[in-house]
């Protein structure tokens, strides 16, 4: 035999000389000897003493601030039977030492539960024969969790193949914490946990079989062990399944918060000690699934064009900075756009604020339906509200909306928009929100009479030439006169006063309270703190469901007929025939008030005949024109202009006309029942925007389950055949998804680099978050000081001049001293008693309830 594999010196003799206190091998020593005898003249095991062949790589899973444990052997010291053994004869020894028979195959976790783990004695550990890798942690990862403790992977050994041989696995209290002495440390240290535990599982390959077996193993710990009650709790227990995880990611859809998933769960589980996890880990779940994007705006920009895939018309836009970050996101679906080309003549644009973690301002661009419900034609988020920004928005607005281009728009008054709408719009009816100019008046005219007036002339239906007088009225009684405010909204009357906008088509808006509405909605579902991806999905998401209110309002009007209140009987229901619900309910109390009017004159001209209307015990009078070759009517209120319904004066002239039903020149149809019917054929599949399908397929597949586990569980015969066939099942759909996801993390891959060069946007500071440093109040808030050093930008938790104790944490005692001597700094004399006497009580408090 070569000298280098004399017995003192090889392998064998080494390990035969190791001390392994409490430390048991699998294998009786007599038959480790002769294992051991025989591979010493292979050319194998020649290489592994050699070094050639196997290594330690230091790949230590989930073992964050390793140090080497205490008591567990060098794994540079191997056994030798973890290299290429021999090639012998495998049938007399499935596991050295023992034939195929005395083992126990562990092929699924079936098996694993077999096991009473309180009682498993070290005879059937030494007979154990594992699957593959897994099987074998999940068994100590079991046991572990019966008697009170948690495992960590430790030490892996591979070949020069890279090929796993042999895993080790520890307690989760092996080894030590290392000592840190950093004086930067903010944060106060974690509990300590490691205590050189000694307790250990190591399994290697048997490569004739490719099956696992036990080496050694260490049950003694050298700290105490948790009940079971409590063990569970323990990290390594602590494990949220792939059905946990898909269902937390609905719940996230579906905006609901951490804490009462965490409710829903336990609520499932029949109380919070069966749920597995806490409610950390749905936290951790949700910010792993954040960061499943490299770039949260490519991450924004590969969600919208794979919906770009799926429907061809819908339109993405974005533009970047100089520095090549997001600048400004602009999108508009095939839906809004088939929208838009029936009621995209009247628009109403609005930005909100503090909806994203950019804190960048979110613009929709909106309208109503023929139920006269909000709908959304565009969204976009832009990094700021200049001139240029909202002419590039409206510029893209008439790109995806094929150069048409909208009736009117309302919008809150913002110079930035009102100039953009000049130039790319210059022949839009533009009105300012009445809302917003009333909150306006507020800060410039304090007395609420005068509130008063401007809100009667803003939304009063007066004629032009009595709104001038009534202007001038009110300027004269409260002397506003010199007020600037008031005359600057004198020249803009043009855009707010309902006298001098009679006749433009609004659809009876004069306010962005629908835009308002709509952004509470989208709040409950983000915040300032959601990142873009994720903004955008939860955006398209709740989209969904405010188009879904349309189908539920198109039942409504289609389902049963309206309740006649008239005794126009015939009038009433062609109007119920032709509108939607909700108009018709707008034009049956226009009918009602047909009873107050009468027709008492009628003038015969050329081509249209004038009636003239009044209202009982009033001096009210308007004129409606008919024209009998085109069956159409005009009011000098202009109510059909303005809303697109007939007015009550038009209606009394079809009364005293004998009108047995509305003409079609008084039914326009954005309002009617028909209104989507040339659109409803180009529709897209609403499903394509989120899971559902996929939720459905998994509730079914759990409920088709749960039925067949009732069935089945009482007979064993059944049992043992089902779960041979989904044991069967589940490996066979395992393998064809894990084939599947290496083509579709290719595709990923190529799809990152078509956005590789675009960054993630800047925090902005917009228009609408409000003044720095005022409060309520307008009065200026004082600036907020670290007690510690007097500095401004953090407090005496972060601040870095804390002084440290041995374990780097300041003493109640340092701490009242220091935050004294900081506030004698940063303050003035003034009220120091009071101060200090208000700290000292403060700090005692809090060291009392520390103790």
């Amino acid at each position: 035999m070569d000298a280098s594999f004399s017995p003192s010196g090889s392998p064998h003799a080494r390990l035969k000389s190791q001390s392994f206190p409490g430390l048991l091998f699998c294998f009786p020593q007599k038959d480790l000897d002769a294992i051991m005898s025989e591979l010493e003249t292979t050319d194998n095991f020649r290489s592994f003493v050699n070094g050639d062949g196997a290594n330690d790589d230091g790949d230590y899973e989930n073992d964050d601030n390793y140090q080497d444990d205490v008591g567990v052997q060098d794994e540079e010291e191997v056994d030798s039977e973890l290299q290429n053994e021999d090639d012998g004869d495998y049938d007399e020894f499935w596991i050295p030492g023992l034939s195929k028979e005395e083992c126990i195959s562990i092929d699924n976790m079936v098996d694993i539960r077999q096991f009473d783990m309180k009682e498993i004695s070290n005879e059937v550990v030494r007979r154990l024969d594992f699957g593959d890798l897994e099987l074998a942690y999940q068994l100590y990862c079991w046991y572990a969790k019966m008697s009170g403790f948690s495992v960590r992977k430790s030490h892996i050994v591979r070949n020069s193949f890279m090929e796993t041989l042999q895993q080790t696995f520890v307690c989760s209290c092996a080894g030590y914490r290392k000592v840190t002495t950093s004086d930067t440390r903010i944060r106060k240290e974690k509990k300590e946990s490691k205590c050189g535990c000694e307790a250990m599982f190591r399994v290697h390959v048997h490569f004739s079989t490719d099956r696992w077996h036990v080496t050694c193993w260490n049950f003694e710990h050298n700290h105490v062990l948790l009940d079971l009650k409590l063990s569970c709790l323990l990290a390594g227990h602590r494990k949220m399944s792939a059905s946990d995880i898909m269902q937390v990611e609905n719940y996230r859809k579906v905006g609901i918060r951490p804490p009462h998933m965490y409710a829903a769960f336990a609520n499932q589980c029949g109380g919070y000690e069966n749920v597995g996890f806490i409610r950390k880990d749905i936290y951790n779940e949700e910010g792993r699934i954040r960061r499943q994007h490299s770039s949260d705006a490519r991450g924004a920009l590969k969600y919208l064009y794979d919906l770009r895939k799926k429907e061809p018309m819908m339109y993405v836009s974005c533009t970047t900075d100089e520095e090549s970050r997001l600048q400004r996101l602009f999108w508009s679906d095939t839906e809004s756009q088939l929208l838009y080309q029936v009621f995209g003549d009247i628009l109403a644009f609005d930005a909100t604020y503090k909806k994203n973690k950019y804190l960048c301002p979110f613009v929709v661009f909106s309208g109503v339906n023929h139920h006269n419900q909000t709908i959304v034609f565009v969204a976009a988020i832009v990094t700021d509200e200049t001139e240029e920004t909202y002419v590039w928005l409206l510029e893209q607005l008439l790109v995806a909306m094929k150069g048409k281009a909208p009736y009117s728009i309302i919008t809150d008054g913002d110079l930035a928009m009102r100039n953009a709408i000049t130039r790319v719009m210059p022949g839009v009816s533009h009105r300012l929100c009445a809302w917003h100019l009333l909150r306006n008046a507020l800060s410039h005219v304090r007395d609420k009479h005068v509130l008063k007036w401007l809100k009667k002339l803003m939304l009063g239906d007066f004629e032009v030439v009595e709104f001038e007088e009534k202007w001038k009225e009110m300027v004269a009684t409260f002397e506003l006169e010199d007020n600037s405010w008031i005359a600057e909204l004198y020249e803009r009357r043009m855009k707010w006063s309902t006298a001098h906008l009679r006749g433009h088509f609004f659809a009876g808006i004069r306010t962005t309270s629908r835009c308002e509405a709509f952004h509470a909605h989208v709040a409950k579902y983000v915040h300032s703190r959601t990142n873009l991806t994720d903004f955008v999905e939860q955006f398209q998401r709740y989209l969904t469901y405010f188009r879904y209110r349309a189908v539920v309002a198109d039942y409504s009007s289609t389902y049963g007929k309206e309740v006649l209140q008239t005794n126009l009987r015939s009038l009433e229901r062609s109007g119920d025939e032709l509108f939607t619900k909700e108009m018709f309910q707008l034009f049956q109390s226009y009918l009602c008030r047909t009873i107050k009017l009468r027709v008492v004159d009628c003038k015969e001209m050329a081509t249209f005949s004038v009636f003239t209307v009044v209202k009982y015990c009033s001096g009210s009078v308007w004129c409606v024109s008919h024209c009998p070759s085109t069956v159409e009517f005009t009011c000098t209120c202009m109510r059909m202009q303005s809303i697109g319904l007939p007015c009550d004066h038009i209606l009394a002239v079809l009364v005293s006309l004998n009108f047995m039903e509305l003409p079609s020149s008084l039914v326009l149809n954005r309002w009617s029942k028909l209104a989507t019917e040339q659109i409803k054929d180009k529709y897209p599949d609403s499903a394509m925007y989120w899971d559902s399908q996929l939720m459905a397929r998994y509730a079914t597949l759990v409920e088709v389950s749960r039925e067949v586990c009732e069935a089945a569980y009482r007979d064993e015969e059944e049992y043992d055949k089902m779960l041979h066939f989904l044991s069967n099942e589940a490996t066979r759909l395992k393998s064809k998804q894990n084939n599947k996801h290496c083509v579709d993390d290719n595709q990923t891959h190529q799809q990152d680099d078509d956005f590789a060069g675009i960054l993630d946007l800047v925090v902005v500071r917009s228009k609408g978050c409000g003044q720095v440093g005022m409060d309520e109040s307008g009065r200026q808030r004082r600036i907020q000081k670290c007690w510690q050093c007097g500095g401004i930008g953090h407090n005496k938790r972060s601040c870095t001049n804390r002084p440290r104790n041995v374990n780097g944490c300041m003493s109640s005692t340092e701490q009242t001293n220091t935050m004294l001597q900081a506030t004698h700094e940063s303050y003035s004399e003034v009220g120091w008693t009071t101060l200090v006497s208000r700290t000292r009580t403060s700090y005692e408090e809090e060291e009392g309830e520390a103790r």
